[in-house]
C-alpha cells in the first residue's frame, strides 16, 4: 500500500512538471502540442491525472526542449532548465509576449474602430 501512494504521488508530481513545463515555455496548450507532438487530449489527460507520463512523452518533450533538465523532468532534481538557459528561454518568451501584446493591442484598436463605424451607421439610420 505504501508503495502504490509512493508511486502515485510520483506519477502526479512528474505530472505536475509537466503542466509547469507548458506554462513556462509555451503560449498555450495547443502550442506545447505543436512543439512536442503530445495531443492536448493527452496533454489534458496529463493535467487531470488520468493517464501518467509515458516514456514516449518525456523524449518528445526532451528533444522539443533541448534546454530541459531530464533530472527535472523525471526525477524533479535540480532546476527546470540546464545552466543558464533558463534565462535565455525565459529572455525569448518575453519577447514573444512583448509581440503578442502589440499584436493584442492592434487587434483591439481594429475592433474597436469597426464598433464606432456601426454606431455611426446606427446613428445615420436612425
Amino acid at each position: 500500500m505504501l508503495i502504490v501512494l509512493h508511486l502515485l504521488i510520483e506519477v502526479m508530481s512528474i505530472n505536475k512538471r509537466v503542466e509547469q513545463l507548458v506554462e513556462k515555455t509555451s503560449t498555450s496548450k495547443s502550442a506545447f502540442s505543436i512543439a512536442t507532438g503530445i495531443s492536448t487530449v493527452i496533454l489534458s489527460h496529463i493535467s487531470s491525472g488520468r493517464n501518467k507520463v509515458s516514456l514516449t512523452a518525456v523524449e518528445q518533450i526532451l528533444k522539443a526542449f533541448p534546454s530541459v533538465s531530464s533530472d527535472w523532468l523525471v526525477l524533479g532534481k535540480g532546476s527546470m532548465f540546464k545552466d543558464a538557459l533558463g534565462d535565455d528561454i525565459a529572455s525569448e518568451l518575453q519577447d514573444n509576449l512583448g509581440s503578442i501584446e502589440q499584436e493584442t493591442q492592434r487587434y483591439i484598436k481594429s475592433v474597436e474602430s469597426k464598433i464606432n463605424k456601426m454606431k455611426e451607421t446606427i446613428l445615420d439610420l436612425s
